[in-house]
């Protein structure tokens, strides 16, 4: 499911839908999430995408939480979810770094937004994967940072 701005609410709709047919349905509790969270009701955002993190622990989800918690204000909890990542990582946890990516978005942390984004290239994550995982959209506003547009050129013409 993709998303662009202002055509969010047929998407929405959509995964409501699938999560109402099965409610531990992933993939509808990701695309319900992201929605929600574009939508700006981060707290349905919030319990929605709590829901998929409980059910997988995957990088993933986690970093999607983190995003959610980041845009409702939630900075510790976002932050503490970054953390959760790294430890993850520092076990030998594949972690991908669009993951912590994802919450550094939300965050608004321009430096390590960088630094995570150089990350993600070095491992060759498909363009698809940044936009899908519900940060892309919020990357977008980043451009006004040269290093962060000139990278986001480099991923294939994102």
């Amino acid at each position: 499911m993709f998303y662009s701005p202002g055509k969010l609410e047929e998407p929405e709709r959509a995964a409501r839908q699938s999560v109402e047919l099965q409610s531990d349905y992933l993939f509808g509790l990701w695309s319900l999430g992201v929605a929600l969270s574009s939508l700006g009701r981060h707290e349905e955002a919030i319990q929605t995408l709590e829901r998929a993190a409980k059910l997988s622990r995957s990088p993933m989800f986690v970093g999607l939480l983190g995003l959610a918690y980041a845009r409702a204000g939630r900075t510790d909890d976002a932050t503490r979810l970054l953390h959760e990542l790294e430890d993850c990582g520092s076990r030998g946890e594949y972690v991908p770094a669009f993951a912590s990516l994802t919450i550094l978005i939300g965050l608004g942390d321009v430096t390590m937004i960088r630094q995570a984004l150089a990350a993600a290239m070095a491992e060759q994550t498909p363009p698809l994967s940044l936009r899908a995982n519900g940060g892309g959209l919020l990357l977008d506003e980043h451009r006004t940072d040269p290093e962060i547009d000139r990278m986001l050129r480099e991923l294939h013409g994102y």
